[in-house]
């Protein structure tokens, strides 16, 4: 797998992480999965080509994490997939690319993730 062009998917919910990284090797991707902030921060972030994370998640919460790689990996885009459509402007100023609400439609997850992984 060629990191740098795979996304990182980060949600401590077991059955949205798999169905999620399903639905993005469909697309063709290459996709890693992360059960926490912290151990996707732990695989060496700079790796990534894209990240896909949650926001509400124990220990380290998808806004810390997006705070965190904006100080360390400005250049990494990260999208957020949440059910909390109030968490837009949040995580928009925290740093995210974009924001998906779920449920979202397959077709604008996969151009999401392409304009991301074409952006850097």
């Amino acid at each position: 797998m060629s990191r740098r062009r795979a996304i990182a998917v980060i949600d401590d919910d077991a059955l949205v992480r798999s169905g999620l990284a399903r639905l993005i090797r469909s697309f063709g991707l290459e996709v890693g999965v992360f059960g926490s902030a912290a151990s996707f921060l732990a695989s060496g972030p700079e790796a990534w080509g894209c990240v896909v994370t949650d926001i509400h998640m124990p220990e380290i919460s998808g806004l810390d994490l997006l705070r965190r790689l904006q100080a360390s990996h400005p250049d990494l885009p990260v999208v957020v997939v949440t059910a909390f459509p109030d968490m837009r402007d949040q995580a928009m100023g925290a740093g995210a690319r974009d924001f998906l609400e779920k449920p979202c439609a397959p077709d604008r997850i996969e151009a999401t993730l392409r304009r991301m992984l074409d952006e850097t």
